[in-house]
């Protein structure tokens, strides 16, 4: 995939960094950054109230939680209010003697005993890495299976499968889906209209990039602005739809999160 204006920090990981020392978090964001450039450090938080805040609002990837955060709480405590499901957690602490119950009750992807090296971040790091990538692709897989029927106004009720769609062009009441089966590209016209076929197909996948235009994520080949708009070159050639100014940001969000996704 050949992206122009693709967000500079697509395919790497989001990170929050959480300690109640700024010394802490400073010496952890400048060995990330140094050592381990798959990383994009999204935000900090020095308690446990204002890491719930930053998880919710920043939605990252990992999270490096301190555990002891006196006296305002634990990373336990941050735990307990937020979905741990949410993201992968790598603890990093001064006490060994908590990890036995972190390992047991939270199961972390990694656990740091500060003071740690480079070699064991870096391998903390890569344990993330292969976690998010093996969840992505579960995840892509599944979206890409999801079935839908369609009724065509010439052919009567199609199956399909979510990736076999390319994008779709809103016709007033009528859809016309453009479809990728047996190397080339077939022009489904549907009795239904485009919101209602946006609110099937699987948003992990799919995105609304324009009042007329729903568009499959994995056939994007280019991507380009043309003033305040853009333009979506997709695979094969010859296939083009628009990016209205409305729907900008949410696309670029979109295609920022699937290039994470999609690119490891």
């Amino acid at each position: 995939m050949e992206i122009q204006g693709t967000p500079a920090n697509a395919g790497k990981i989001t990170t929050l960094l959480v300690d109640d020392e700024i010394g802490a978090i400073n010496t952890l964001q400048g060995m990330l950054g140094q050592y381990c450039p798959q990383v994009h450090i999204v935000g900090t938080a020095l308690s446990v109230h204002a890491a719930v805040e930053a998880a919710a609002a920043l939605q990252p990837d990992l999270v490096f939680l301190d555990i002891e955060m006196p006296p305002l709480g634990t990373g336990f405590d941050f735990l307990k209010q937020v979905d741990p499901s949410a993201f992968g957690i790598i603890f990093t602490t001064a006490y060994p003697q908590f990890a036995i119950h972190a390992i047991n009750q939270f199961q972390p992807w990694a656990y740091l005993l500060k003071p740690y090296t480079v070699a064991e971040l870096k391998a903390a790091v890569q344990v993330a890495e292969d976690k998010i990538r093996t969840q992505g692709n579960a995840l892509l897989y599944q979206a890409q299976r999801q079935t839908l029927v369609v009724q065509d106004s010439r052919k009567g009720s199609l199956l399909l499968r979510a990736g076999e769609v390319a994008y779709c062009k809103a016709g007033g009441s009528f859809t016309d889906i453009f479809t990728w089966r047996k190397n080339k590209i077939e022009k489904i016209t549907s009795s239904r209209n485009l919101g209602e076929h946006e609110a099937e197909l699987p948003a992990l996948l799919f995105c609304r990039t324009h009042h007329s235009y729903l568009v499959n994520m994995a056939f994007v080949e280019r991507f380009e602005r043309t003033g305040r708009n853009g333009v979506i070159h997709l695979h094969p050639p010859g296939h083009r739809v628009d990016v209205s100014v409305a729907k900008m940001d949410i696309f670029l969000r979109h295609l920022d999160e699937f290039c994470q996704m999609n690119a490891r």
